[in-house]
């Protein structure tokens, strides 16, 4: 993969391809981890009952979905602000406006190492406001063995250039 000239973040809407395609990094999941998440977001239950986060056939503990998103929101978060360093301009490019066909694949357990892609997948005709371009895009995630685990595309809003409004 070679490194973007920048993230949407500093660039008009025009200026960001369809096709382009990112790694926002790797995450491993550990037992202390899951825990952690599960104990703050999504208690397990008392003690004597199932426990839902655990799987019949290996008994270990599985990330909780959302824990799993929340990965993605850490790692593209931090990716994304690397490319946005020194950029001082008035852009407010960013803002997720619609997520589509949010899947969670498989379950990811502890030890599990997931990579984080985005994959700008589309450019919607629909301008907002005669200054907003929308940006589709494909996020995955797949574990160690390269199985896809995880997956949504997302909307996202781009600021249109000046020069190239229609008034």
């Amino acid at each position: 993969m070679s490194e973007p000239q920048g993230s949407y973040r500093h660039r008009w809407f025009e200026d960001i391809p369809v096709g382009e395609f990112h790694v926002f990094g790797s995450y491993t999941f550990t037992l202390d981890a899951i825990r952690a998440y599960g104990d703050k977001y999504a208690p397990l239950p008392q003690p004597g009952q199932h426990d839902a986060r655990s799987t019949a056939s290996s008994g270990s503990l599985q990330a909780s979905g959302w824990h799993i998103c929340g990965v993605w929101m850490q790692l593209m978060v931090t990716y994304m602000d690397r490319y946005a360093k020194g950029v001082h301009d008035s852009r407010l490019n960013g803002a997720g406006i619609g997520l589509n066909n949010l899947r969670w694949i498989k379950p990811v357990f502890a030890e599990d190492t997931l990579t984080y892609t985005y994959e700008i997948v589309g450019k919607p005709e629909k301008v907002l406001k005669n200054k907003w371009g929308i940006i589709r895009s494909r996020n995955e995630a797949f574990n160690q063995h390269g199985v896809l685990v995880f997956s949504f595309e997302i909307d996202i809003l781009a600021e249109r250039n000046p020069e190239a409004r229609s008034e």
